[in-house]
């Protein structure tokens, strides 16, 4: 009987635990991308989104509120839950020298749309 009761105490520590290791992995179950050194980001009129592209992918990063900083800051870092270079659709941040902006959506775009938003923001 006690052998019982501490297995079940052990297996339900054992997932605890995993549940727990679980919700601190950046944006468990969110679209996430590694950035690459490969990339581009469109960031004129940026107040509530830009452009990236990142390698041969494409995606429009929009903010949950305004960013007006990203448009003029001369350094631009993405990260997730402390983690640099990670951007997902939810829990990630856009950090310049005046603020951090929390990412409300990630959206792959085409190479196409892309371009021509890109010329349409110059």
């Amino acid at each position: 009987m006690k052998t019982a009761s501490a297995f079940c105490l052990l297996a339900l520590a054992l997932i605890a635990s995993t549940t727990t290791a679980h919700a601190q992995t950046p944006a468990a179950g969110a679209d996430c991308i590694t950035l690459s050194q490969d990339q581009q980001i469109v960031r004129k009129n940026a107040d509530t989104d830009l452009l990236l592209r990142n390698g041969q992918d494409h995606y429009i990063v929009r903010f949950k509120t305004s960013c007006s900083s990203a448009a003029r800051s001369p350094t631009l870092a993405f990260s997730t839950q402390g983690q640099p270079n990670q951007l997902c659709s939810t829990g990630s941040k856009l950090h310049t020298k005046q603020q951090d902006c929390e990412v409300a959506a990630l959206e792959p775009i085409s190479a196409k749309l892309f371009g021509s938003k890109a010329r349409a923001r110059r």
